[in-house]
């Protein structure tokens, strides 16, 4: 037909300060941090997505590539559980999710998201837990996000005598839920 478009059509030559505003947000990023990727001040963020100035090509670029990561970076991962349950042979019982709170962390153990904000893997955490329950098979799973603690992580595997990988990380992950989810004094029964 005519009228539809491509998939692989190319995007329109200027961006608006709402699809910069649109894609930053989806990739969790502040404007501090979409600047600090760009080297400007978070206030000419504020401007580009506020219509005042023109998005930039190659911020227009940075940001599509950015979302297009997360997406990409999210349905690998979608593809590793996947094929972690078939060689299991059973689906498990919930999904347990790592984040990484600092530059540092995220650099030390994820080295592929080297010089990335940590939010930035906060959304493709985030964008993995909202697929989910969208896929055969995963629709009863609880999906649970802790944070990575290095402090913790690191006697534990060398106890457990095992290498630092996804695999490992995922095991411990499954046995932080608990740690973690500490209820608020507010949601204790009286004393």
């Amino acid at each position: 037909m005519q009228n539809e478009k491509s998939f692989s059509q190319a995007p329109p030559a200027h961006m608006t300060g709402a699809e910069l505003q649109t894609l930053r947000e989806a990739c969790s990023l502040t404007r501090e941090e979409l600047g600090d990727l760009c080297n400007v001040a978070a206030r000419t963020v504020k401007h580009w997505e506020g219509g005042r100035a023109g998005v930039p090509a190659d911020v227009a670029d940075l940001a599509r590539r950015l979302d297009a990561m997360a997406s990409l970076s999210a349905n690998e991962a979608m593809q590793a559980m996947r094929s972690a349950i078939e060689q299991a042979g059973c689906m498990p019982d919930d999904v347990v999710m790592v984040r990484y709170r600092d530059a540092q962390d995220l650099t030390h153990y994820r080295p592929d998201m080297a010089g990335m904000p940590p939010a930035l893997h906060g959304s493709i955490v985030n964008r993995l837990r909202l697929a989910l329950p969208w896929f055969a098979g995963f629709e009863r799973l609880s999906v649970r996000v802790v944070w990575m603690q290095p402090d913790v992580y690191e006697p534990w595997r060398s106890a457990c005598q095992l290498p630092d990988n996804e695999a490992t990380r995922s095991q411990w992950a499954a046995q932080q839920v608990d740690a973690q989810a500490t209820p608020h004094r507010g949601d204790q029964p009286p004393a």
